[in-house]
């Protein structure tokens, strides 16, 4: 009753209905020929009684009215659209875009797919529970529309709902899906380790995270990890090793203790101190990330759990999804790191049976294979850091003399060797090829590991300046067969020379050289450290020079690091 009489009020307080209904009034006597004043009142009546009528029927659609005043509020554009495209009418915030933007047709907003007409597109589309996206470039914001059009009606109705945060992070959990199929699509450890690990990294902070703390438990219930966070450049830096105690209360045990991903932001406590009260960062963790957490995202997979610091701008609702595909991932990739790694651990066991099987045959060196792996090693973490060759050589460089178990009478020889018996020696380096290749050949995947192996065990008597063994191309370039056991078939082909000497064979080789002349054997006695780097420089027997023999970066390598060869030599002796 009292919005009735307000409403009534606020019509009778309107002077303009008595302006009309004296003018009305007046025009109508005069046609009459009535004088008097008060013959204009008759025709005052019905106005007032319009204005009651009015006052009514505002109150019976007053909510109605309310309503209608919503969608001039909204943020997303809602308006009138004709059948051809031309936007037909629009009030409030989206008036005001549109007068901006200088939007007169729905084409001038909206982005349509390629080959589509979108006034059709959007017309066809029916109702509200509609779920496609088009994208405005003019306000780089990706919405999802719904429609209504009355039967008989030319107009449409156009409701667009901004859907720009939920399409960015679907696009961020199809890469994260994407890189699991990849990463798992080449099952190799090292690529795992690697290269995967750090993609995952960058695909966590390029969707708008600061810092990233990956990590694993244990029997005991902590975590161990390492956080990520994107240096002054584009390269990731990595936190030292972090470990965070199960009875703590640390934001990435959260998703442990309650059951559900959690994402927080610090507004959304009354005081800093009461969020910093609830979600306790490790002092370790606070120090790497280096600024105060504003918000931050936590979820596990079995034993992986994932903490992320400091979405830009700010935590949207696809985060949490999207968080939940990153733990999908990691989790997969550390379970398959796990079964490349014992994978890679029945290869250095089979790779370290026949190196034993060599040592049986070499009982007076079997020593030297070891510490030529551990020389190697040293050498290519100055020369290949980061790269799979620094890690797999330290695993097969052992394997360069396995080709020995094929010619047992001479590695036993207790004496100088005849020039015909050490042609036949030269051969061990053909012979560990051919064993390599038939390990290949019954593998049911081509592995890494064994080509190294065969390339190390073939080529690590090849010398810088050509004057090594064995020989294998002929006058055309092409490569020889490695099927013969006559060692005349390789002296008759050429031996690879400077750059044509893999890396790896030449790291190996001179590993090799210098534990030969380290050890004793019955036709030479030990030399010391000294004597032994001494002859590498420089070979007086043949004059030759250690980059003659190893190539100039190899051999200054070896020149930087010979104090740790004799360590290893002393440790392993």
């Amino acid at each position: 009753m009292k919005s009735v009489l307000r409403l009534l009020l606020l019509e009778l307080k309107n002077p303009l209905h008595y302006v009309i209904a004296i003018g009305v009034g007046s025009v109508l006597s005069l046609v009459r020929g009535f004088q008097s004043v008060a013959a204009v009142a008759p025709f005052v009546v019905p106005f007032l009684l319009s204005s009651a009528g009015r006052a009514a029927a505002r109150v019976a659609n007053q909510r109605r009215e309310r309503l209608l005043e919503l969608p001039a509020q909204r943020s997303s554009p809602v308006f009138v659209m004709c059948a051809d495209g031309t936007i037909e009418d629009c009030l409030g915030k989206t008036r005001r875009l549109f007068e901006q933007l200088g939007v007169k047709r729905i084409g001038d907003f909206l982005q349509a797919p390629a080959e589509t007409n979108l006034p059709e597109l959007i017309r066809n589309r029916g109702t509200a529970e509609s779920t496609a996206e088009l994208y405005a470039p003019a306000v780089e914001r990706w919405y999802r529309f719904a429609t209504h059009r009355a039967r008989n009606q030319p107009h449409i109705l156009v409701w667009l709902e901004d859907t720009t945060e939920e399409h960015a992070a679907f696009e961020s959990r199809a890469r994260v899906r994407q890189f699991q199929i990849e990463a798992l699509q080449d099952f190799s450890g090292e690529q795992l380790r690697t290269q995967s690990y750090e993609r995952l990294t960058r695909l966590i902070l390029d969707a708008g995270y600061q810092t990233v703390l990956f990590a694993r438990q244990d029997g005991g219930g902590a975590l161990t990890g390492v956080a990520f966070k994107t240096g002054g450049g584009l390269e990731l830096v990595r936190s030292g090793s972090i470990r965070i105690e199960s009875q703590s209360h640390a934001p990435i045990l959260r998703s442990r203790s309650e059951g559900r991903a959690v994402a927080v932001n610090r507004a959304e406590f009354a005081s800093d101190r009461d969020f910093d009260h609830k979600f306790p960062v490790a002092p370790e963790v606070r120090e790497f990330i280096g600024k105060p957490v504003d918000n931050l995202v936590n979820y596990h997979a079995g034993a992986t759990s994932i903490v992320a610091f400091n979405k830009q701008p700010r935590l949207a609702r696809g985060d949490l999804l999207f968080m939940e595909a990153a733990v999908d991932a990691a989790h997969s990739l550390f379970t398959a790191i796990g079964v490349a790694e014992d994978r890679d651990l029945r290869f250095i066991q089979a790779i370290h049976g026949l190196c034993a099987s060599a040592e049986f045959s070499d009982e007076i060196t079997g020593a030297h294979i070891w510490r030529v792996n551990t020389y190697a090693a040293l050498l290519a973490d100055s020369l290949c850091a980061g790269q799979p060759l620094c890690r797999d050589i330290e695993q097969v460089a052992a394997a360069h003399d396995i080709g020995k178990v094929a010619i047992p009478e001479l590695v036993q020889a207790p004496r100088a060797l005849s020039r015909d018996e050490w042609s036949r020696m030269q051969l061990h380096t053909v012979y560990g090829a051919q064993i390599l290749d038939r390990m290949i050949q019954l593998s049911e995947k081509t592995d890494q590991h064994l080509l190294l192996a065969r390339e190390i065990a073939l080529n690590h008597h090849q010398r810088w300046d050509g004057k090594g063994y064995p020989g294998l191309y002929n006058k055309n370039g092409e490569v020889c067969s490695l099927s013969s056991r006559d060692p005349t078939h390789y002296a008759a082909h050429r031996p690879l020379k400077g750059a044509e000497i893999p890396l790896s064979a030449r790291i190996v080789s001179v590993c090799d050289a210098y534990d030969a002349l380290r050890a004793a054997r019955p036709y030479k006695a030990a030399m010391d450290h000294d004597t032994a780097v001494s002859l590498l420089s420089h070979d007086d027997r043949s004059s030759a020079s250690g980059s003659d023999r190893f190539g100039p970066e190899v051999f200054a390598v070896f020149m930087d690091n010979h104090s740790r060869f004799a360590e290893v030599y002393e440790t392993m002796r």
